[in-house]
């Protein structure tokens, strides 16, 4: 059957730990140190971490800085000249990530380019401790960044999660931002009616159900007051002409029945006479002791 790695599960792992007691887990070289192994590049022995102690008599189970074994579970050890260091004594907290493929601060070199550099001139991730120039990396970096500062392969956005290779070509990213281009608008957008662009107006007091609501203006005309009519319905007073002068209510207009027709000079409010012609005039009524004796 394949060898699997002890570590991550994939079959092709072929660095048996040699401890003493004997020992079936098998690993990948990346694996091995990423899973804290010890390694001696003199003796080419690999010891997993339960049986890391047995190192302890060996020659080069000694850090580089103290020239101690200390803590052998805190040695790291570098790929490119093989001396192992506490991450105590460099300062530096050892993970997985860190301890694959790590490099020495007098071995490393740009991952870009594989030149070395002074490691006080690269640029350091803090999340795999390996280096860059500041115009190797993508997008170039002017000058070193006082806080701290990940690589492409180790940066993700805090927002969305997602890594450079995984942002579309319009995403714009730094590696000392937290976010990515395209969080930074969303953020942007959201906080933008929290700001004091605007000076806020005060809300207007709330209506009691006392005090009435006022009417909204209107653009329609009010029409006049209607006039009381002077006596009658309004369907059969006449239409006065405005620049006449208006007839005294008191004042009766004269009977057509009985005033005589072409007599306009009858005084207003006054009937008058009707002078019966003289053949008109009723016979005189003669006393009975004078009538005629015929009748």
């Amino acid at each position: 059957c394949p060898q699997k790695c002890e570590r991550c599960g994939r079959a092709g792992a072929t660095i048996p730990c040699r401890a003493a007691t004997g020992c079936s887990r098998l690993y990948h070289f990346p694996c091995a140190a990423a899973s804290g192994c010890f390694q001696s590049m003199k003796t080419l022995r690999l010891l997993c971490p339960e049986h890391v102690a047995e190192a302890v008599d060996t020659e080069d189970a000694r850090c580089s800085v103290c020239k101690g074994p200390g803590d052998l579970r805190d040695l790291a050890f570098c790929t490119s000249c093989g001396q192992h260091f506490h991450g105590a004594c460099l300062d530096i907290s050892l993970t997985p990530r860190k301890r694959s493929g790590w490099q020495c601060p007098e071995c490393k070199v740009c991952q870009t380019c594989r030149q070395p550099g002074r490691d006080s001139a690269m640029l350091v991730c803090e999340a795999c401790d390996k280096g860059y120039h500041p115009f190797c990396t993508e997008p170039a970096t002017q000058g070193l960044p006082t806080g701290s500062w990940r690589c492409k392969n180790c940066w993700v956005c805090s927002d969305c999660g997602r890594h450079p290779a995984g942002l579309g070509s319009s995403c714009q990213w730094s590696p000392g931002s937290a976010v990515c281009g395209d969080c930074q608008q969303r953020r942007a957008a959201a906080d933008a009616p929290a700001a004091p662009e605007h000076t806020a107006q005060p809300d207007p007091p709330a209506q009691t159900s006392e005090s009435p609501v006022p009417s909204e203006p209107t653009d329609v005309p009010i029409p006049p007051p209607e006039l009381e009519p002077v006596g009658g319905d309004e369907e059969t007073q006449p239409l006065l002409d405005p620049n006449e002068t208006p007839p005294d209510p008191k004042e009766a207009p004269p009977d057509p029945k009985e005033a005589p027709p072409g007599n306009a000079e009858s005084l207003p409010g006054e009937l008058a006479s009707v002078e019966v012609p003289p053949s008109e005039e009723p016979p005189e009524e003669l006393p009975s002791d004078e009538l005629p004796l015929d009748q």
